[in-house]
């Protein structure tokens, strides 16, 4: 059984350890920087501390029992849900957990939301058939051209929680 929770934005120094060093592990297979784990941690951990001070970007912190084994970090803007980073453990995918993180997120997000935008490096295969399923397509690539954006209606993300359609 997993719990679902918000990360509470003042406890991210304590926590982005662990956060990270599930971000590492998932991509140090798909798309490894060539920067050492310490030099990858600061750039990033920087990078976020600062984004986490908008309202508006979330970490939704994964846990099965009191061990972190997944996050979901999304930004909302104007009517758009941008999902930056899903990352769960290697050990614990395909065990139900994305049906149950988006009806955690479905039932905490606000009303207004149109669109949903995600972004999913072209080596992560699995992520990008997650992303279709979902109903996202392709329609571009980020600016250095190693990701594909996604784009697609909320409602569609909608049908494929509830199943219908």
């Amino acid at each position: 059984m997993v719990i679902l929770d918000f990360l509470d934005k003042s406890e991210f120094d304590s926590l982005s350890k662990d956060i990270f060093g599930i971000l590492a592990a998932n991509m140090s297979e798909i798309a490894p920087t060539g920067n050492s784990y310490e030099d990858d941690y600061k750039s990033w951990y920087c990078a976020l501390k600062e984004g986490l001070k908008k309202e508006q970007r979330q970490i939704i912190l994964i846990y099965s029992e009191n061990e972190l084994v997944g996050f979901f970090q999304y930004y909302l803007d104007d009517g758009n849900l941008v999902m930056e980073e899903i990352q769960i453990r290697s050990d614990w995918q395909g065990k139900g957990i994305f049906r149950a993180l988006y009806g955690f997120l479905i039932s905490n997000l606000p009303s207004g939301i149109r669109n949903v935008e995600a972004y999913a490096n072209k080596k992560n295969i699995r992520s990008q058939r997650i992303l279709k399923r979902l109903g996202l397509n392709i329609d571009g690539e980020n600016k250095n051209g190693n990701s594909y954006h996604f784009s697609g209606k909320y409602d569609d993300l909608l049908r494929w929680y509830y199943r219908i359609g």
